[in-house]
């Protein structure tokens, strides 16, 4: 370590050292298995290159399990980010090989937004959950 390493006379250290991710708790998921064998994941808060890989392993999860029909309810999500929509690509993409249904709940503008802009909405069945 060398001095310029250290924080300046007076000045606290602000060191990250130990300190927790500040983006634990952007982002709450549930999961639900309705009497039909429907799977739905709620999804609420921000889904970004530091959410989505835990996004991505709770849906690789629940279609491992070959449910009749997965719900990604993303009526909760405040953002969705490249590293988001990746993630429903993938989805999409696996639920698809393993001839599982899959749909969005998509209610909201910050996941419509991104999904139409990109084109990526066209992959897609999406539902207004008020059926769920």
């Amino acid at each position: 370590m060398t001095t310029s390493d250290l924080p300046a006379e007076g000045q606290p250290d602000v060191s990250t050292e130990g300190t927790e991710a500040p983006f634990d708790d952007v982002i709450t998921l549930s999961t639900s298995t309705g009497d039909d064998g429907v799977v739905t994941v709620t999804v609420v808060g921000e889904v970004d290159t530091f959410t989505a890989p835990v996004l991505r392993s709770t849906l690789d999860s629940q279609l491992e399990r070959q449910p009749k029909e997965l719900v990604i309810d993303l009526s909760g999500v405040q953002f969705l980010g490249s590293a988001g929509l990746a993630v429903l690509v993938e989805t999409q993409k696996s639920s698809r090989a393993r001839e599982v249904g899959l749909s969005l709940i998509a209610t909201t503008r910050a996941v419509t937004r991104p999904l139409e802009v990109t084109g990526l909405i066209d992959l897609f069945t999406i539902v207004d959950g008020s059926a769920r």
